[in-house]
């Protein structure tokens, strides 16, 4: 067996540096405890990204977070690979030590919520900044000092560096980056959001009047002569703006730009965003004036790629150009003489003739991480995940079982007149995803216009299906409604519907007015356990958050409804018509418990 510090000189002067043991010396990348720390770390990332990946493919704003895990794991390999070390102060063990401790006790709040509320903004960014916390004080922590010539990725380093501190600071960076596939928070995002649609359907409608098209502007729909043309969350530039953000960041690291050329190019990237974006609203609007609103469903999805395409090569040509010239950076001449300084620095240190099996010692700051310490710290985190479904799941009662205990009767609509179609570009319903979906309009006979909205979903069993039922939470008449140029004149509260021979419905009562006339619009959303003479809890505000994931509201099935009526000036008119037209169309199917 081979001492644990040879003085014969490597062949390659690169091998990799040995762990030392009591009994032999084993490496680094073959021993177990070396990487325990990875075990539960792959595990708190694994869960985060599943979590967040419903939210990525449910907001077309924010597909493009399926590309940065692995845009941070290939920062993350760049970094370990420099050999530019970059040491900052650390704060003391006691502090670090608190500070893990506070981190690992606000998880399990954080989780507990996040599962009852998988698209609140708030414990999405909680649950994030924990485990990039958590990653931040493990690694360094572990992986401690190495007080010879080399790291556990075999790059040369001064003999002074302390380890944590260099892994520390080539952590930050990609870790963090991380956090531009949250999703914003929600006030800062319909600001945003508001903004760019404004000012796109408004410019847009301008450029239509400067090229002889006649077209006008209702709030954020553009009516052109062959119909009307909304533009909703998705077309607003917000989607591209971020993607945009997220793409700077990346090249900004990359090339290592310096602090003022990454404000230039993150700057830039919005605007390129933006007047990308007001030329693909043009072109769309411009093709459905010539060819019909129809044309619009097919080259909506090519044009928003096709604009994203064109950001990007934009922005890495910029890129290019920053990472070059000399321009906006006095100190880039500096910039290669003193990478030779610390190159030249690192040979004298450390010549050509490496020793063979250099110790690799582990002395970290905070504490020594022995077996049984990284057990507990991932025993904690599997102890928490499998407490949360495990309240979840006794308050998940069979639905099915609620019925037929209750004598309740199992619902839907039967819209027997001919569905029609609305064109919308990029339709706020697709994200539904719901199991059963009506969508009809028809006359009464007085004349009047009415509208229905249906949606069916069955308990779900999948992040994605439960992210899918908290979203058409979200859309109610009073949000989506104004959007198009409605004005809300008055909430006239909640009633209950009830007619000879048909369940009792919950609903509540909207009253909505545009040149056209009065709206009254019906709405209503009910979780299969309560059935639908309840109103389901919509999630509006923390309270009623924290009431969700008090009463284990998770998998339940669904159901929206929502009626709208033109025409009627009296509410009382509207409601009285309304019990004539549920009627019609409200079909039931008593269950037993042999059906």
């Amino acid at each position: 067996m081979s001492p644990l510090v040879e003085d014969t000189e490597s062949d390659n002067g690169h091998d990799p540096p040995a762990f030392p043991t009591k009994k032999n010396q084993a490496r680094p990348f073959t021993n177990l405890y070396f990487f325990a720390p990875l075990l539960p770390l792959a595990f708190l990332w694994f869960l985060l990204i599943h979590g967040l990946s419903a939210q990525w493919s449910s907001y077309e704003q924010y597909n493009y977070g399926w590309a940065v895990p692995f845009l941070c794991a290939y920062l993350l390999w760049r970094r370990l690979r420099s050999k530019e070390r970059r040491t900052r102060k650390e704060f003391s063990p006691l502090l670090q030590v608190t500070l893990l401790g506070l981190v690992a006790l606000l998880y399990v709040p954080t989780r507990w919520l996040h599962e009852a509320n998988p698209i609140w903004r708030l414990t999405s960014w909680l649950w994030a900044l924990e485990v990039i916390v958590i990653t931040l004080l493990l690694i360094p922590a572990h992986f401690g000092k190495a007080e010879t010539g080399q790291n556990f990725t075999g790059s040369t380093a001064p003999a002074t560096t302390d380890c944590s501190q260099s892994l520390n600071c080539a952590l930050q960076f990609p870790l963090f980056f991380f956090l531009v596939s949250v999703p914003w928070p929600s006030a800062l995002e319909t600001f945003l959001t508001e903004g760019l649609r404004d000012l796109d359907v408004s410019l847009t409608t301008e450029l239509l009047s400067l090229c002889g098209i006649p077209a006008i502007q209702h709030g954020h729909i553009i009516e052109i002569r062959f119909g009307m043309l909304g533009i909703d969350e998705a077309c607003s530039g917000f989607r591209s703006f971020q993607a945009t953000l997220m793409l700077a960041l990346f090249f900004d690291e990359f090339y290592s730009l310096t602090l003022l050329r990454r404000g230039f190019l993150v700057l830039a990237g919005f605007a390129l965003s933006f007047l990308f974006n007001i030329g693909r609203t043009f072109l769309l609007v411009w093709m459905a004036s010539a060819k019909g609103i129809e044309v619009v469903l097919s080259w909506h999805d090519p044009a928003g790629v096709m604009i994203l395409l064109l950001c990007f090569i934009s922005l890495w040509f910029l890129a290019l150009q920053l990472a070059r010239a000399k321009i906006l950076n006095p100190a880039a001449d500096d910039r290669i003489p003193r990478a030779a300084e610390l190159n030249a620095e690192s040979e004298h240190l450390f010549p050509s003739s490496k020793r063979r099996g250099q110790a690799w010692i582990s002395q970290p700051p905070l504490f020594r991480l022995r077996p049984s310490i990284i057990f507990s710290i991932g025993l904690w985190f599997v102890g928490v995940e499998a407490g949360t479904e495990l309240w979840y799941r006794l308050h998940e009662i069979p639905t099915r079982a609620v019925r037929i205990s209750s004598g309740s009767s199992d619902w839907s609509i039967a819209a027997s007149v001919e569905a029609s179609r609305i064109a919308k570009a990029g339709n706020t319903t697709s994200q539904f995803r719901a199991d059963e979906s009506i969508e009809a309009r028809w006359e009464d006979d007085a004349g009047h216009a009415w509208q229905v909205y249906y949606f069916r979903w069955l308990p779900a069993h999948s992040i994605r299906k439960r992210v899918a039922i908290q979203l058409a939470k979200t859309h109610g008449p009073e949000k989506c409604l104004p959007r198009s140029g409605m004005i809300l004149e008055a909430d006239l509260g909640r009633f209950l519907s009830s007619n000879s021979g048909h369940i009792t419905l919950a609903l509540h009562h909207y009253l909505f007015s545009n040149e056209f006339g009065r709206i009254n619009v019906f709405y209503g959303i009910y979780e299969d356990p309560t059935g639908p003479a309840v109103l389901a809890n919509r999630r509006q505000d923390t309270a009623s958050r924290i009431a969700a994931a008090l009463a284990g509201s998770r998998n339940y099935g669904q159901r929206f409804l929502e009626l709208a009526v033109w025409g009627y000036d009296r509410p009382a008119e509207a409601r009285a018509a309304l019990m004539t037209q549920l009627t019609r169309l409200v079909r039931i199917r008593n269950e037993d418990k042999g059906s």
